[in-house]
């Protein structure tokens, strides 16, 4: 008996910072809405977010691409409210952006956690650059994107 509760103290003992190490990295790192990824500070840049409103969010997607997944799958109302809250990331400065006032360089040969090469620009004329560089993509804004079959 006595080493049974020796066996389980030592493994409570060994086990205790692991379990706060897996509890502090969740915590760091929010699931994506769309897919359940991590959404990593690396990949913030190509992310999005949903602040709460109105019953939606908050919500993180890992990649812009899986932000507009979820966002056609809502009714037109949470549709609208979606577009009028979404916040984009500047790809060259990190700057928070509102989905509505950014560009999007869209069929893009760069890389993003899923795959949908969807990267946003505050500035039109970085966006077209970016584009020009990345294969045959085009700048397009939000109303578009969210048209796109992705």
């Amino acid at each position: 008996m006595r080493i049974r509760i020796s066996v389980i103290a030592v493994l409570f003992t060994l086990l205790m910072p692991l379990g706060a190490t897996l509890a502090e990295e969740a915590r760091k790192a929010p699931a994506c809405a769309q897919c359940n990824m991590k959404v990593t500070d690396a990949d913030r840049k190509v992310s999005a977010y949903l602040p709460n409103v109105q019953g939606m969010g908050p919500s993180h997607y890992c990649d812009l691409g899986c932000a507009v997944q979820s966002r056609n799958t809502e009714c037109a109302t949470r549709q609208m409210t979606f577009d009028a809250n979404a916040v984009v990331y500047d790809f060259l400065t990190g700057e928070a952006v509102p989905a509505e006032k950014a560009f999007f360089v869209f069929k893009s040969s760069f890389r993003t956690p899923m795959g949908y090469g969807i990267v946003a620009f505050k500035d039109k004329a970085e966006a077209d650059t970016f584009a020009a560089e990345h294969g045959k993509a085009k700048v397009i804004r939000w109303f578009e994107l969210v048209e796109e079959k992705i």
